[in-house]
């Protein structure tokens, strides 16, 4: 059995190749052993021999290659204190895969140090490493050059061209989410007054915040439709704009792909705005496409979506 987890911004979801999907809250993981999350993996995904676990955990800012998890230095990280929140849950999913003796990977994320297209390096930071499962499962179902907009609790955009990740646009760079959203002069103002840490600026950044709410369901209707209105056109501007480097590259119109859990939501609002057709994808899209990782590394796989697999990390 073959199992991908995708650590997302309020849940941890896991997943087999087949779509078979459980998900646990990164709240709830806070608070449960090692032993007990092995447990309901188990009882939610199968009780089979787990032949390759891909994780992914937090930014992945310190990995450029798939690695062994017991290879990786610091979970894989630059340092722990990444934008966003920190609840446990994450941490408590790693160490519960680090114990629970299957065989794991982990996935890097796209940064500075990635190969990518060079002028998206002026970034330091692209897209977490799930980001990277969730462009794998498409490539396995068959597209090559696309580009996927993951607009939730934040925003991450990201561009693939001939199966390779070439760029991506993080949360903290461009578009706000729900949540999440990049520091605009009022928060750099309140950062240097010390009123907020850049974190919680960060964390404050997105569209729901600005409105004054916490929760979508806190919206009235006119509300809820401004907030998704706002988030189905900066989703849009985030694909325009990396449209513009595909057409550079010689890929004048690829496919089109949302993520998140309002996927559905503005697939149409987005489609509207971009004068093309656009997909959603499942979310459970980025888990699946993790297992797929770990199936095709079991299986000798040297290379994902351009991306070196440590060859000690090749199971056959």
């Amino acid at each position: 059995m073959f199992i991908g987890v995708d650590h997302g911004t309020t849940a941890i979801r896991f997943a087999t190749p087949e779509g078979r999907c459980w998900n646990l809250s990164r709240q709830e993981a806070s608070h449960l052993s090692a032993e007990e999350i092995v447990l309901r993996i188990a009882q939610n995904l199968g009780h089979g021999t787990v032949d390759l676990v891909a994780l992914s955990y937090s930014m992945g800012d310190g990995l450029t290659r798939i690695v062994r998890l017991e290879d990786a230095t610091n979970r894989g990280l630059v340092q722990q204190d990444g934008a966003g929140q920190h609840v446990g849950g994450g941490t408590r999913v790693f160490e519960a895969i680090q114990a629970s003796g299957w065989p794991a990977i982990l996935l890097p994320g796209i940064h500075r140090g990635s190969d990518i297209d060079p002028r998206l390096k002026v970034f330091s930071h692209g897209m977490s490493p799930e980001k990277v499962g969730l462009a794998y499962g498409i490539y396995r179902f068959g597209s090559e050059s696309f580009i996927v907009s993951d607009a939730s609790s934040n925003t991450v955009t990201f561009a693939v061209l001939n199966g390779e990740i070439i760029a991506a646009i993080d949360a903290p760079i461009f578009a706000p989410g729900l949540f999440q959203g990049p520091l605009d002069v009022e928060a750099i103002r309140a950062v240097d007054a010390g009123k907020m840490t850049a974190n919680q600026a960060f964390s404050r950044g997105g569209i729901l915040p600005k409105m004054g709410h916490s929760r979508l369901e806190e919206c009235s209707r006119e509300e809820h439709e401004r907030a998704l209105e706002t988030l189905a056109l900066f989703s849009a501007m985030e694909i325009s704009a990396l449209q513009v480097l595909m057409r550079d590259r010689g890929v004048a119109e690829p496919a089109l792909f949302l993520a998140g859990s309002p996927a559905k939501e503005i697939e149409k609002r987005v489609a509207g705005l971009l004068g093309r057709s656009i997909a959603s994808l499942d979310r459970c899209a980025a888990a699946v496409g993790c297992a797929k990782v770990a199936e095709d590394v079991f299986c000798g796989a040297s290379r994902i979506m351009g991306i070196e697999v440590n060859e000690i990390a090749v199971r056959k």
